[in-house]
């Protein structure tokens, strides 16, 4: 009897722990919610100022004085999210969420490898497994390994599998998830336009069998294809990142350089993004001005009072605008400068001007303003200055969005030119992030390796990764 009484209550017992209401086991969907929002939703503001879109004159800010350091590796704990994602996906036979799966891996091993170099890949993720110290892949295998990963989530993901559930950036459309994949990939292809002769890469052919077949590699045809998450009120986690945040109209301010690009072309843009220096009428560029990034801090605060601040809307508005992870505008100009280099056929300039028009529509920008504008003698797309042309204007419209984007074309082309003081790095904009400290403690042979075979030995921020050589 005692042994029957034990067993009934040990049964009792297990049941009053499940809660029959709230699941048990982790499905896809609700992985994907937060890996989405963890991915999308970006602090934008140390981007605007090492980009010089902004400069912060508080105080040194290692941003502002290119005075950083290490990285992070904290990438790979959302890639760990995504594994158990890709995991549960295979385990219910559901294709889109692989095909996301494969996105998210890109996207983030990319982050990775353009903020260090060579990187673990092909064995990370793998503790589980036994392999706690993986090996450094070169920066060229991680490339041809996500841009791998990109044809396969183009071909995985399809409407006709049905609507993928805790979606919050597409409200489940597979197509537009196709679309977003397949602009990645020619972001990724015109990153390795330093290596467009590379035979094993494939880099100009790639591009153009991705152009000449809309049909298998859709693209997006407007802003409403943008991959962005969209801010709301339901909850402070999902406020626009700046919101209430009143540091930032203090102690922070457009850079020079970047007004001055505005100016010059009459950009309306710039009524949108920024407030007129105090006791100035708004809506005319003569009251605009910016604060520049290589004056000491002192000074630029001396000049904080007659610069322009961000736009109020930034930090009174709970929804304000969308966060771009990669938009229509980026795609677009992206096209132009492949199609400049010769690697595809098309016009240029169509791009170019498509681009144009959809950042400017993402800022609600009225059509006549438009073709004013876009009629300017120093706007109008000129093949002999058409790569400096199509990066200043992808630089404007990166404005707050697209994470480290602005940062990381700047790095490849070297345009526009920014304001660094000599003080700052020895006048140096840096190429890149030192290793966690953390993997010298763990993973020490095979980072020192990678050291080694990169950068001679040298971990510092001045190193020239192989993409950008």
């Amino acid at each position: 009897m005692l042994v029957v009484l034990l067993a009934s209550a040990c049964k009792k017992q297990a049941y009053y722990q499940v809660n029959p209401n709230l699941p048990s086991v982790a499905s896809p969907a609700l992985l994907l919610t937060n890996i989405s929002a963890s991915t999308f939703n970006q602090w934008p503001m140390e981007i605007s100022y090492a980009s010089r879109h902004m400069t912060y004159y508080e105080r040194p800010n290692v941003y502002v004085n290119y005075n950083w350091s290490t990285g992070s590796y904290d990438p790979y704990d959302i890639l760990r999210q995504v594994a158990n994602m890709d995991e549960l996906a295979a385990k219910a036979n559901q294709d889109n969420y692989r095909g996301l799966a494969k996105f998210f891996r890109a996207y983030h091993f990319l982050n990775l490898t353009e903020t260090f170099g060579d990187i673990p890949y092909s064995e990370a993720l793998k503790a589980q497994a036994g392999n706690i110290k993986p090996k450094y892949d070169s920066q060229k295998e991680v490339y041809a390994g996500i841009l791998n990963e990109l044809e396969e989530a183009n071909s995985m993901l399809d409407p006709v599998k049905g609507a993928i559930q805790g979606d919050v950036i597409y409200g489940g459309d597979a197509a537009q998830w196709k679309k977003l994949v397949n602009a990645l990939r020619l972001r990724i292809l015109i990153h390795l336009s330093k290596k467009e002769g590379d035979a094993t890469l494939n880099i100009k052919q790639q591009f153009q069998s991705i152009l000449s077949n809309p049909s298998k590699y859709p693209l997006m045809t407007s802003i409403a294809d943008n991959g962005q998450i969209v801010y709301n009120t339901t909850a402070v986690s999902n406020y626009y990142p700046t919101y209430q945040n009143n540091s930032i109209p203090s102690l922070a301010a457009l850079e020079k350089g970047f007004v001055a690009i505005l100016k010059n072309r009459n950009d309306p843009r710039l009524f949108e993004i920024a407030e007129p220096v105090t006791g100035q009428p708004a809506g005319v560029f003569s009251s605009y001005e910016g604060v520049d990034a290589s004056l000491t801090v002192a000074e630029q605060n001396d000049a904080s009072p007659f610069a322009s601040k961000i736009a109020r809307r930034y930090i009174e508005d709970p929804v304000n605008e969308p966060m771009i992870l990669l938009g229509y505008a980026e795609q677009e100009f992206v096209i132009a400068e492949g199609i400049a280099r010769g690697w595809a056929t098309g016009s240029a300039a169509q791009h170019y001007n498509n681009g144009i028009t959809a950042s400017m529509k993402f800022y609600g920008i009225a059509d006549a303003a438009i073709t004013t504008y876009l009629a300017q003698a120093n706007v109008v797309y000129n093949p002999a200055n058409a790569i400096p042309m199509i990066i200043t204007q992808k630089y404007i419209s990166l404005f707050l969005n697209s994470g480290w984007e602005p940062f990381l074309e700047q790095r490849r082309t070297g345009i526009p030119t920014l304001n660094v003081s000599s003080a700052q790095n020895s006048g140096k904009i840096p190429k890149r992030w030192i290793y966690p400290q953390s993997e010298f403690s763990y993973n020490g042979t095979n980072v020192q390796d990678a050291v080694s075979r990169q950068y001679a030995g040298n971990d510092d921020i001045n190193g020239v990764m192989w993409v950008i050589q």
